[in-house]
């Protein structure tokens, strides 16, 4: 049993190629020098400048089902995945906005219908503030402070 084997550039880690697992009875592990003869993406770059790492079998394989890609860490050596980012599909974010929009119009009209009822309710009391004032000023102006 052979697992994962991840070619990459040594000066970037970007991955060139990843050989799956092999658990066939015959399967046998393979040198580069085998590799760069058997595929075609290896052929077309300079040995030097691409590097290798041999997995244990099993190891990641899990990550390498779900992973959108990988590279390999350059100062450590180890395989970094990157994850899909999973997300509410846009139907239903669209849905949950008009939802929200629908609930915001309810609340904008209540609100607008408090502050109305509040005006109308102050209406009496303004009034009678701007008598009060007005008959402030006469006695004020009767008396000569004004």
């Amino acid at each position: 049993m052979i697992g994962f084997k991840i070619y990459y550039e040594k000066d970037t880690g970007d991955v060139i190629l990843t050989i799956p697992e092999q658990n066939a009875v015959g399967a046998m592990e393979t040198t580069k020098e085998q590799d760069f003869i058997m595929f075609y993406v290896l052929q077309a770059r300079n040995p030097s400048a691409v590097d290798f790492i041999q997995l244990p079998y099993g190891q990641y394989r899990s990550d390498f089902k779900i992973a959108n890609s990988w590279k390999v860490d350059l100062k450590t050596g180890q395989v970094l995945f990157e994850y899909p980012k999973f997300e509410t599909p846009i139907s239903e974010q669209i849905h949950l906005l008009r939802q929200e929009n629908e609930e915001l119009k309810v609340e904008n009209k209540d609100l607008k219908l408090a502050l109305a009822e509040s005006v109308e309710a102050q209406q009496p009391d303004k009034l009678e503030n701007q008598l009060a004032v007005a008959e402030l000023v006469e006695i004020l102006t009767n008396k000569g402070v004004l």
